[in-house]
Protein backbone atom coordinates (compact mmCIF):
# COMPACT_ATOMS: atom_id res chain seq x y z
CA UNK A 1 0.00 0.00 0.00
CA UNK A 2 1.40 3.66 -1.16
CA UNK A 3 2.51 5.56 1.73
CA UNK A 4 0.04 8.77 0.93
CA UNK A 5 -3.03 6.06 1.16
CA UNK A 6 -1.80 5.45 4.84
CA UNK A 7 -1.44 8.93 5.58
CA UNK A 8 -4.96 9.47 4.31
CA UNK A 9 -6.56 6.56 6.28
CA UNK A 10 -4.73 7.04 9.70
CA UNK A 11 -5.07 11.36 9.35
CA UNK A 12 -8.14 11.51 7.23
CA UNK A 13 -7.93 14.13 4.10
CA UNK A 14 -7.37 17.32 6.28
CA UNK A 15 -4.16 16.10 7.19
CA UNK A 16 -3.05 16.37 3.50
CA UNK A 17 -4.89 19.91 3.50
CA UNK A 18 -2.66 20.79 6.19
CA UNK A 19 0.55 20.05 4.49
CA UNK A 20 -0.51 21.87 1.71
CA UNK A 21 -0.33 24.88 3.42
CA UNK A 22 2.61 24.77 4.77
CA UNK A 23 5.36 27.31 3.99
CA UNK A 24 8.41 24.43 3.88
CA UNK A 25 7.85 22.34 0.50
CA UNK A 26 7.12 18.89 1.62
CA UNK A 27 7.85 15.60 -0.93
CA UNK A 28 7.29 12.25 -0.45
CA UNK A 29 9.33 9.17 -2.52
CA UNK A 30 9.47 5.62 -3.45
CA UNK A 31 12.35 3.61 -3.12
CA UNK A 32 12.92 4.06 -7.11
CA UNK A 33 12.80 7.97 -6.42
CA UNK A 34 8.89 8.59 -7.72
CA UNK A 35 7.45 11.21 -6.51
CA UNK A 36 4.26 10.15 -4.74
CA UNK A 37 3.40 13.59 -2.97
CA UNK A 38 4.56 16.78 -3.09
CA UNK A 39 2.57 20.17 -1.78
CA UNK A 40 2.27 23.53 -3.23
CA UNK A 41 5.01 25.03 -1.45
CA UNK A 42 7.40 22.23 -2.78
CA UNK A 43 6.05 23.12 -6.36
CA UNK A 44 6.83 26.92 -5.94
CA UNK A 45 10.28 25.46 -5.03
CA UNK A 46 10.75 23.21 -7.93
CA UNK A 47 8.91 25.51 -10.57
CA UNK A 48 6.84 22.96 -11.48
CA UNK A 49 3.19 21.95 -11.39
CA UNK A 50 1.64 19.38 -9.30
CA UNK A 51 0.58 17.45 -12.23
CA UNK A 52 4.35 17.10 -13.90
CA UNK A 53 5.79 16.40 -10.05
CA UNK A 54 3.98 13.34 -9.49
CA UNK A 55 5.69 10.27 -10.70
CA UNK A 56 8.90 11.71 -12.07
CA UNK A 57 11.84 10.10 -10.46
CA UNK A 58 15.13 11.68 -9.44
CA UNK A 59 17.01 11.13 -13.15
CA UNK A 60 14.17 12.63 -14.85
CA UNK A 61 15.80 15.70 -16.96
CA UNK A 62 13.40 18.11 -16.18
CA UNK A 63 15.86 18.81 -12.92
CA UNK A 64 18.49 21.14 -13.27
CA UNK A 65 19.73 21.83 -9.99
CA UNK A 66 23.18 22.75 -8.80
CA UNK A 67 25.47 22.31 -5.46
CA UNK A 68 26.69 25.63 -3.27
CA UNK A 69 29.62 26.19 -5.59
CA UNK A 70 27.17 26.97 -8.62
CA UNK A 71 28.57 22.95 -9.77
CA UNK A 72 25.60 20.30 -11.57
CA UNK A 73 24.42 18.72 -8.73
CA UNK A 74 25.69 14.64 -9.30
CA UNK A 75 22.97 11.89 -9.29
CA UNK A 76 24.78 10.44 -6.31
CA UNK A 77 24.29 14.09 -4.47
CA UNK A 78 20.44 14.12 -5.44
CA UNK A 79 19.18 14.43 -1.88
CA UNK A 80 16.68 11.77 -2.09
CA UNK A 81 19.11 9.20 -3.52
CA UNK A 82 21.68 10.21 -1.02
CA UNK A 83 19.00 9.57 1.65
CA UNK A 84 18.17 5.68 -0.14
CA UNK A 85 21.64 4.87 -0.50
CA UNK A 86 22.94 5.77 3.04
CA UNK A 87 19.78 4.88 5.17
CA UNK A 88 20.54 8.37 7.03
CA UNK A 89 19.23 11.11 7.79
CA UNK A 90 19.85 14.50 5.56
CA UNK A 91 20.47 17.50 7.32
CA UNK A 92 20.78 21.04 5.61
CA UNK A 93 21.68 19.53 2.29
CA UNK A 94 22.09 23.11 0.32
CA UNK A 95 20.86 22.89 -3.26
CA UNK A 96 20.09 25.32 -6.00
CA UNK A 97 16.90 24.93 -8.43
CA UNK A 98 16.53 26.54 -11.70
CA UNK A 99 12.95 27.28 -12.80
CA UNK A 100 11.65 27.09 -16.18
CA UNK A 101 12.54 30.69 -16.31
CA UNK A 102 15.78 30.70 -15.59
CA UNK A 103 15.26 32.19 -12.03
CA UNK A 104 17.21 29.93 -9.64
CA UNK A 105 16.45 29.17 -6.26
CA UNK A 106 18.29 28.00 -3.29
CA UNK A 107 16.43 25.47 -0.72
CA UNK A 108 17.81 23.86 2.61
CA UNK A 109 16.83 20.24 2.16
CA UNK A 110 16.22 18.08 5.24
CA UNK A 111 15.42 14.03 5.17
CA UNK A 112 14.31 10.76 6.84
CA UNK A 113 13.65 7.32 5.92
CA UNK A 114 10.65 5.96 7.06
CA UNK A 115 9.75 2.20 6.37
CA UNK A 116 6.89 -0.06 5.60
CA UNK A 117 5.12 -2.80 6.64
CA UNK A 118 6.02 -4.65 3.55
CA UNK A 119 9.60 -3.07 4.12
CA UNK A 120 9.27 -0.61 1.48
CA UNK A 121 11.49 2.33 2.08
CA UNK A 122 9.90 5.67 1.76
CA UNK A 123 11.92 8.74 1.87
CA UNK A 124 10.24 11.85 2.93
CA UNK A 125 12.05 15.48 2.03
CA UNK A 126 11.52 19.01 3.54
CA UNK A 127 13.04 21.81 1.89
CA UNK A 128 13.34 25.88 2.70
CA UNK A 129 13.75 28.24 0.95
CA UNK A 130 16.92 30.13 1.61
CA UNK A 131 17.75 32.07 -1.37
CA UNK A 132 17.43 35.44 -0.04
CA UNK A 133 19.96 34.04 3.07
CA UNK A 134 22.00 32.42 -0.22
CA UNK A 135 21.74 35.45 -2.06
CA UNK A 136 23.32 37.86 1.27
CA UNK A 137 25.75 35.34 1.94
CA UNK A 138 27.14 35.82 -1.86
CA UNK A 139 27.07 39.25 -1.93
CA UNK A 140 29.19 39.03 1.89
CA UNK A 141 31.60 36.95 0.56
CA UNK A 142 32.59 39.71 -2.11
CA UNK A 143 34.26 41.06 0.81
CA UNK A 144 36.41 38.52 2.27
CA UNK A 145 39.28 38.60 1.06
CA UNK A 146 38.97 42.32 1.94
CA UNK A 147 38.14 42.12 5.27
CA UNK A 148 39.99 38.93 6.57
CA UNK A 149 43.18 40.17 6.19
CA UNK A 150 42.51 43.38 8.75
CA UNK A 151 42.93 43.35 12.05
CA UNK A 152 39.46 44.74 13.08
CA UNK A 153 36.77 42.44 13.51
CA UNK A 154 33.38 42.91 10.76
CA UNK A 155 30.39 41.57 10.91
CA UNK A 156 27.21 41.77 8.75
CA UNK A 157 23.54 41.26 9.33
CA UNK A 158 20.54 40.90 7.63
CA UNK A 159 18.05 42.86 9.23
CA UNK A 160 15.61 41.58 6.42
CA UNK A 161 15.37 37.81 8.54
CA UNK A 162 14.46 36.95 12.23
CA UNK A 163 16.41 38.64 14.99
CA UNK A 164 18.82 40.32 12.92
CA UNK A 165 21.26 37.37 12.50
CA UNK A 166 25.12 37.60 11.17
CA UNK A 167 25.99 36.28 8.07
CA UNK A 168 29.34 36.61 8.41
CA UNK A 169 32.54 37.39 10.19
CA UNK A 170 35.96 37.96 9.52
CA UNK A 171 39.14 36.42 10.71
CA UNK A 172 39.52 38.84 13.16
CA UNK A 173 36.50 38.59 14.54
CA UNK A 174 37.20 34.98 15.30
CA UNK A 175 40.65 35.70 16.66
CA UNK A 176 38.94 38.61 18.86
CA UNK A 177 35.90 36.16 20.10
CA UNK A 178 37.75 32.61 19.90
CA UNK A 179 34.12 31.74 18.17
CA UNK A 180 34.37 30.36 14.86
CA UNK A 181 32.20 31.37 11.49
CA UNK A 182 29.93 28.50 12.09
CA UNK A 183 29.48 28.90 15.33
CA UNK A 184 28.37 32.67 15.36
CA UNK A 185 26.83 32.62 11.67
CA UNK A 186 22.64 32.96 12.19
CA UNK A 187 22.86 34.43 15.69
CA UNK A 188 22.01 37.74 16.89
CA UNK A 189 25.19 39.73 17.96
CA UNK A 190 23.68 39.52 21.79
CA UNK A 191 25.12 36.73 22.80
CA UNK A 192 28.89 38.77 22.79
CA UNK A 193 27.29 40.34 25.72
CA UNK A 194 25.29 37.28 27.70
CA UNK A 195 27.53 37.84 30.85
CA UNK A 196 26.34 41.32 30.54
CA UNK A 197 23.29 41.92 29.21
CA UNK A 198 22.44 45.69 30.77
CA UNK A 199 24.75 48.42 29.69
CA UNK A 200 24.76 51.96 29.20
CA UNK A 201 25.71 51.88 25.44
CA UNK A 202 22.63 49.40 24.36
CA UNK A 203 19.93 51.91 23.75
CA UNK A 204 22.19 53.65 21.52
CA UNK A 205 22.47 50.41 19.03
CA UNK A 206 18.45 49.36 19.93
CA UNK A 207 17.60 53.26 18.75
CA UNK A 208 19.93 53.45 15.74
CA UNK A 209 19.25 50.27 14.46
CA UNK A 210 15.58 50.96 15.12
CA UNK A 211 16.01 54.27 12.95
CA UNK A 212 18.40 52.55 10.59
CA UNK A 213 20.94 55.20 11.26
CA UNK A 214 24.51 54.77 12.37
CA UNK A 215 25.94 54.54 15.36
CA UNK A 216 29.00 54.23 17.45
CA UNK A 217 29.22 53.17 21.62
CA UNK A 218 31.38 51.09 23.71
CA UNK A 219 30.75 48.35 24.68
CA UNK A 220 31.57 45.44 27.02
CA UNK A 221 32.10 41.92 25.13
CA UNK A 222 32.66 38.35 26.08
CA UNK A 223 35.13 35.82 24.40
CA UNK A 224 34.09 31.83 24.12
CA UNK A 225 36.06 31.64 27.22
CA UNK A 226 34.37 34.02 29.47
CA UNK A 227 37.23 36.64 29.20
CA UNK A 228 35.79 40.57 28.37
CA UNK A 229 37.12 42.95 26.07
CA UNK A 230 36.21 46.09 25.27
CA UNK A 231 34.44 46.78 22.14
CA UNK A 232 34.24 50.11 20.30
CA UNK A 233 31.37 49.38 17.62
CA UNK A 234 30.53 51.18 15.08
CA UNK A 235 27.39 50.07 13.14
CA UNK A 236 26.11 51.43 9.75
CA UNK A 237 23.24 50.32 7.32
CA UNK A 238 23.62 49.48 3.83
CA UNK A 239 21.21 49.93 1.49
CA UNK A 240 20.33 48.17 -2.02
CA UNK A 241 20.26 50.75 -5.29
CA UNK A 242 16.71 51.09 -4.34
CA UNK A 243 17.05 52.64 -1.03
CA UNK A 244 15.70 49.88 0.85
CA UNK A 245 17.44 48.65 3.81
CA UNK A 246 19.78 45.47 3.49
CA UNK A 247 22.32 45.08 5.98
CA UNK A 248 24.06 46.53 8.60
CA UNK A 249 28.06 46.34 9.04
CA UNK A 250 29.35 46.01 12.39
CA UNK A 251 32.86 47.21 12.73
CA UNK A 252 34.32 46.30 16.20
CA UNK A 253 37.68 48.19 17.46
CA UNK A 254 39.39 45.41 20.18
CA UNK A 255 40.15 48.92 22.87
CA UNK A 256 40.92 46.33 25.75
CA UNK A 257 44.65 47.55 25.65
CA UNK A 258 43.76 51.04 25.35
CA UNK A 259 41.83 50.60 28.46
CA UNK A 260 44.09 48.89 30.41
CA UNK A 261 46.27 51.63 29.90
CA UNK A 262 44.13 53.74 31.41
CA UNK A 263 45.66 54.55 34.13
CA UNK A 264 49.28 54.52 32.93
CA UNK A 265 48.03 57.98 31.22
CA UNK A 266 46.42 59.28 34.78
CA UNK A 267 49.49 61.56 34.95
CA UNK A 268 49.13 62.76 31.23
CA UNK A 269 44.94 63.32 31.74
CA UNK A 270 45.78 65.89 34.45
CA UNK A 271 48.73 67.59 32.24
CA UNK A 272 45.60 68.12 29.67
CA UNK A 273 42.71 68.85 31.90
CA UNK A 274 44.59 71.46 33.65
CA UNK A 275 45.13 72.58 30.30
CA UNK A 276 41.72 72.56 28.89
CA UNK A 277 40.49 74.15 32.31
CA UNK A 278 42.35 77.52 31.24
CA UNK A 279 41.92 77.21 27.45
CA UNK A 280 41.12 80.40 26.64
CA UNK A 281 44.43 81.75 27.95
CA UNK A 282 47.56 80.64 26.81
CA UNK A 283 48.57 77.78 28.49
CA UNK A 284 52.27 75.84 28.28
CA UNK A 285 54.03 72.95 29.42
CA UNK A 286 57.86 73.42 30.70
CA UNK A 287 59.67 70.47 31.66
CA UNK A 288 63.67 70.94 32.91
CA UNK A 289 62.87 74.09 30.99
CA UNK A 290 61.86 73.07 27.88
CA UNK A 291 58.27 73.63 26.35
CA UNK A 292 56.77 70.10 25.64
CA UNK A 293 53.33 71.37 24.80
CA UNK A 294 51.29 74.36 23.95
CA UNK A 295 47.48 75.23 23.26
CA UNK A 296 46.43 77.31 20.57
CA UNK A 297 46.33 80.75 21.99
CA UNK A 298 49.88 80.48 22.62
CA UNK A 299 50.74 79.91 19.03
CA UNK A 300 47.95 82.39 17.97
CA UNK A 301 50.02 85.00 19.73
CA UNK A 302 53.35 84.07 18.45
CA UNK A 303 52.14 83.48 14.89
CA UNK A 304 53.27 79.49 15.26
CA UNK A 305 51.73 77.27 13.15
CA UNK A 306 53.18 74.66 15.83
CA UNK A 307 55.64 73.57 18.42
CA UNK A 308 58.01 72.66 16.29
CA UNK A 309 57.39 75.98 13.92
CA UNK A 310 58.01 78.00 17.62
CA UNK A 311 60.93 76.15 18.56
CA UNK A 312 63.11 77.00 15.78
CA UNK A 313 63.00 80.61 16.45
CA UNK A 314 62.74 80.41 20.40
CA UNK A 315 63.74 77.85 23.29
CA UNK A 316 61.62 80.09 25.68
CA UNK A 317 59.11 82.82 25.74
CA UNK A 318 61.17 84.51 28.30
CA UNK A 319 63.28 85.54 25.05
CA UNK A 320 60.26 87.93 24.33
CA UNK A 321 60.19 89.41 27.45
CA UNK A 322 60.00 93.37 27.27
CA UNK A 323 61.58 95.57 29.68
CA UNK A 324 60.03 98.49 31.79
CA UNK A 325 58.94 98.97 35.31
CA UNK A 326 55.41 97.37 35.47
CA UNK A 327 57.00 93.61 34.44
CA UNK A 328 59.34 90.78 35.53
CA UNK A 329 62.66 90.26 33.74
CA UNK A 330 64.62 87.51 33.96
CA UNK A 331 68.28 87.63 34.39
CA UNK A 332 68.92 84.78 32.06
CA UNK A 333 67.31 83.56 29.17
CA UNK A 334 67.63 79.98 30.62
CA UNK A 335 63.83 78.08 31.04
CA UNK A 336 65.05 76.86 33.87
CA UNK A 337 66.00 79.98 35.85
CA UNK A 338 63.09 82.33 34.73
CA UNK A 339 60.36 80.44 36.36
CA UNK A 340 62.19 79.59 39.62
CA UNK A 341 62.59 83.68 39.60
CA UNK A 342 59.11 84.66 39.35
CA UNK A 343 57.98 82.13 41.62
CA UNK A 344 60.33 83.90 44.12
CA UNK A 345 58.08 87.28 43.89
CA UNK A 346 54.85 88.02 45.11
CA UNK A 347 52.26 86.78 43.31
CA UNK A 348 50.92 90.67 42.57
CA UNK A 349 54.38 91.08 40.92
CA UNK A 350 54.14 88.18 38.65
CA UNK A 351 53.66 89.61 35.67
CA UNK A 352 55.63 89.77 32.29
CA UNK A 353 55.26 92.00 28.90
CA UNK A 354 55.64 90.82 25.57
CA UNK A 355 54.69 91.79 21.89
CA UNK A 356 52.22 90.01 20.32
CA UNK A 357 52.40 88.63 16.32
CA UNK A 358 50.36 92.14 15.35
CA UNK A 359 53.39 94.24 17.87
CA UNK A 360 50.76 94.89 20.24
CA UNK A 361 51.98 95.48 23.95
CA UNK A 362 50.55 93.46 26.37
CA UNK A 363 50.31 92.57 29.98
CA UNK A 364 50.61 89.04 31.40
CA UNK A 365 49.61 87.93 35.11
CA UNK A 366 51.65 83.89 35.55
CA UNK A 367 50.21 81.61 36.89
CA UNK A 368 52.45 78.07 37.40
CA UNK A 369 51.78 74.87 39.08
CA UNK A 370 54.49 72.63 39.35
CA UNK A 371 53.55 69.09 39.20
CA UNK A 372 56.91 67.25 40.10
CA UNK A 373 60.45 68.15 40.04
CA UNK A 374 61.08 70.89 37.48
CA UNK A 375 57.65 69.82 35.38
CA UNK A 376 54.94 73.05 35.42
CA UNK A 377 51.71 73.94 33.72
CA UNK A 378 52.17 77.67 32.65
CA UNK A 379 49.07 80.29 32.20
CA UNK A 380 49.30 83.08 30.86
CA UNK A 381 46.60 85.41 31.53
CA UNK A 382 46.04 88.93 29.41
CA UNK A 383 45.67 92.03 32.21
CA UNK A 384 46.38 94.59 29.78
CA UNK A 385 42.86 96.55 30.15
CA UNK A 386 42.79 95.71 33.63
CA UNK A 387 46.47 96.79 34.58
CA UNK A 388 46.00 100.09 32.18
CA UNK A 389 42.49 100.60 34.00
CA UNK A 390 45.01 100.27 37.68
CA UNK A 391 47.38 102.74 36.06
CA UNK A 392 44.39 105.41 35.39
CA UNK A 393 42.88 105.43 38.27
CA UNK A 394 45.57 106.43 40.17
CA UNK A 395 45.88 109.74 38.39
CA UNK A 396 41.73 110.22 38.74
CA UNK A 397 39.41 109.86 41.58
CA UNK A 398 36.20 107.82 39.63
CA UNK A 399 35.20 106.33 43.02
CA UNK A 400 31.46 106.56 44.54
CA UNK A 401 31.52 108.13 48.09
CA UNK A 402 28.71 105.62 49.06
CA UNK A 403 29.58 102.45 47.79
CA UNK A 404 33.05 102.95 46.52
CA UNK A 405 32.88 101.40 43.37
CA UNK A 406 33.53 102.83 40.18
CA UNK A 407 31.45 105.44 39.16
CA UNK A 408 29.93 106.25 36.10
CA UNK A 409 32.18 109.40 34.96
CA UNK A 410 34.68 106.77 35.11
CA UNK A 411 32.73 104.96 31.90
CA UNK A 412 32.87 107.75 30.18
CA UNK A 413 36.67 109.09 30.50
CA UNK A 414 37.92 104.94 30.32
CA UNK A 415 35.53 102.82 28.19
CA UNK A 416 34.76 105.84 26.03
CA UNK A 417 37.85 106.49 25.13
CA UNK A 418 39.16 103.38 24.96
CA UNK A 419 36.41 102.01 22.58
CA UNK A 420 38.75 101.28 19.80
CA UNK A 421 40.37 98.61 21.69
CA UNK A 422 37.40 96.93 23.15
CA UNK A 423 37.02 93.50 21.57
CA UNK A 424 34.40 91.58 23.60
CA UNK A 425 32.16 93.20 26.25
CA UNK A 426 28.67 92.23 28.02
CA UNK A 427 26.56 94.87 29.56
CA UNK A 428 24.66 94.11 32.64
CA UNK A 429 21.80 96.59 34.30
CA UNK A 430 20.29 96.09 37.35
CA UNK A 431 18.26 97.99 39.52
CA UNK A 432 17.38 97.01 42.77
CA UNK A 433 13.47 96.52 43.36
CA UNK A 434 11.05 99.11 45.68
CA UNK A 435 13.87 100.68 46.62
CA UNK A 436 11.89 103.83 46.59
CA UNK A 437 9.50 102.25 49.17
CA UNK A 438 12.29 101.14 51.13
CA UNK A 439 13.90 104.44 51.18
CA UNK A 440 10.31 106.01 52.62
CA UNK A 441 9.63 102.65 54.69
CA UNK A 442 12.61 102.44 56.42
CA UNK A 443 14.53 106.30 55.93
CA UNK A 444 17.51 106.83 53.81
CA UNK A 445 20.12 105.48 56.18
CA UNK A 446 18.26 102.17 55.72
CA UNK A 447 18.53 102.90 51.86
CA UNK A 448 22.20 103.84 51.92
CA UNK A 449 22.84 100.83 53.88
CA UNK A 450 20.91 98.56 51.37
CA UNK A 451 22.98 100.68 48.61
CA UNK A 452 26.62 99.51 50.14
CA UNK A 453 25.50 96.29 51.01
CA UNK A 454 24.21 95.48 47.33
CA UNK A 455 27.42 96.76 45.90
CA UNK A 456 29.51 95.22 47.86
CA UNK A 457 27.56 91.78 47.30
CA UNK A 458 28.00 92.29 43.76
CA UNK A 459 31.65 93.19 43.58
CA UNK A 460 32.40 90.10 45.27
CA UNK A 461 30.33 87.92 42.99
CA UNK A 462 31.85 89.03 39.79
CA UNK A 463 35.54 88.21 38.49
CA UNK A 464 38.89 90.63 38.92
CA UNK A 465 38.59 91.20 35.53
CA UNK A 466 35.20 92.65 35.15
CA UNK A 467 33.81 96.12 36.14
CA UNK A 468 31.53 97.64 38.37
CA UNK A 469 30.12 100.94 38.32
CA UNK A 470 27.30 102.61 40.60
CA UNK A 471 25.16 104.37 37.36
CA UNK A 472 22.95 106.45 39.52
CA UNK A 473 20.68 106.27 42.44
CA UNK A 474 19.46 102.30 43.09
CA UNK A 475 20.91 101.20 39.27
CA UNK A 476 24.25 99.13 38.77
CA UNK A 477 26.25 98.46 35.63
CA UNK A 478 28.62 95.24 35.39
CA UNK A 479 30.87 95.44 32.22
CA UNK A 480 32.00 91.33 32.06
CA UNK A 481 34.53 90.49 29.50
CA UNK A 482 33.23 88.33 26.92
CA UNK A 483 31.32 87.62 23.89
CA UNK A 484 29.43 84.83 24.70
CA UNK A 485 25.39 85.59 25.67
CA UNK A 486 25.63 81.72 27.74
CA UNK A 487 28.14 83.51 29.90
CA UNK A 488 26.88 86.90 30.15
CA UNK A 489 23.42 85.41 31.42
CA UNK A 490 25.52 82.97 33.61
CA UNK A 491 27.20 85.92 35.32
CA UNK A 492 23.81 88.23 35.55
CA UNK A 493 21.88 85.13 37.02
CA UNK A 494 25.01 85.13 39.63
CA UNK A 495 24.43 88.40 40.38
CA UNK A 496 20.73 88.20 40.54
CA UNK A 497 20.91 85.39 43.09
CA UNK A 498 23.69 87.05 45.49
CA UNK A 499 21.87 90.31 45.86
CA UNK A 500 18.74 88.08 47.29
CA UNK A 501 21.08 86.28 49.73
CA UNK A 502 21.84 89.42 51.45
CA UNK A 503 20.47 89.19 55.53
CA UNK A 504 19.10 92.39 56.46
CA UNK A 505 18.39 92.62 60.49
CA UNK A 506 15.48 95.29 60.26
CA UNK A 507 14.01 95.11 56.47
CA UNK A 508 13.16 92.12 54.14
CA UNK A 509 15.97 90.62 51.65
CA UNK A 510 15.72 92.47 48.47
CA UNK A 511 15.38 91.50 44.84
CA UNK A 512 16.84 92.71 41.84
CA UNK A 513 15.32 93.17 37.86
CA UNK A 514 18.17 92.60 35.24
CA UNK A 515 18.87 93.82 31.67
CA UNK A 516 21.86 92.44 29.64
CA UNK A 517 23.36 92.62 26.21
CA UNK A 518 26.39 92.02 24.09
CA UNK A 519 28.05 95.09 22.88
CA UNK A 520 28.28 94.88 18.63
CA UNK A 521 31.15 95.01 16.78
CA UNK A 522 31.88 99.03 16.01
CA UNK A 523 28.71 99.58 17.96
CA UNK A 524 28.71 102.97 20.16
CA UNK A 525 28.70 102.40 23.84
CA UNK A 526 25.56 104.50 23.90
CA UNK A 527 23.39 102.61 21.65
CA UNK A 528 24.33 99.21 23.83
CA UNK A 529 23.09 101.04 27.13
CA UNK A 530 19.99 101.84 25.75
CA UNK A 531 19.58 98.47 24.69
CA UNK A 532 20.55 97.07 28.36
CA UNK A 533 17.93 99.86 29.75
CA UNK A 534 15.23 98.63 27.04
CA UNK A 535 15.94 94.99 28.88
CA UNK A 536 15.77 96.47 32.41
CA UNK A 537 12.41 97.84 31.85
CA UNK A 538 11.34 94.84 30.39
CA UNK A 539 12.52 92.69 33.15
CA UNK A 540 10.50 95.41 35.37
CA UNK A 541 7.32 94.86 33.17
CA UNK A 542 7.73 91.25 33.72
CA UNK A 543 7.30 90.91 37.32
CA UNK A 544 11.03 91.78 39.07
CA UNK A 545 13.53 89.35 39.92
CA UNK A 546 14.24 88.52 36.72
CA UNK A 547 16.85 88.59 33.63
CA UNK A 548 16.30 89.54 30.43
CA UNK A 549 18.43 89.32 27.41
CA UNK A 550 18.38 91.73 24.07
CA UNK A 551 20.90 90.94 21.20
Amino acid sequence: MFMIQKLVNHYGEPFLSLLDHLNEGVIIHRCDTTILYANKAASSLLGSSLDQLIGKNADDRMWRMVNDKFEPLTSEDHPVKRLLASNETIVHQLIGIYQSDGTLKWCDVNGSLIIEEDEEKIALLFLSDVTDRKNAFDDATLFKHLVDIVDTGITITDPSLPDNPLIYVNRAFTDITGYTFEEAVGRNCRFLRDLEPKQSGLPTVYEALKNVQSCEVELRNYTKEGELFHNLLNITPMFDNNGKLKYFIGVQHDISRQKQNEEKLAEQALYIQSILDAQENIVYVSEHGSITYANQPFFDFFASTSLDDFLQHESCICGRFLRNDLSFTPSSLDGKVWINEILALEKSKQIVAMKSSTNEKRFFSISIKELDSERYIITLNDISQSLLRELFLKSKAYHDPLTGVLNRQYFYDYYDENRRNIVALGIIMIDLDYFKKINDTYGHAMGDEVLKRSAEAIQNSIRNDDTLIRWGGEEFIVLVNTAKNSQLISVAEHIRHTVSEILFETIPSITTSVGATLLLEGEPFKTAIERADKALYDAKANGRNRIEITL
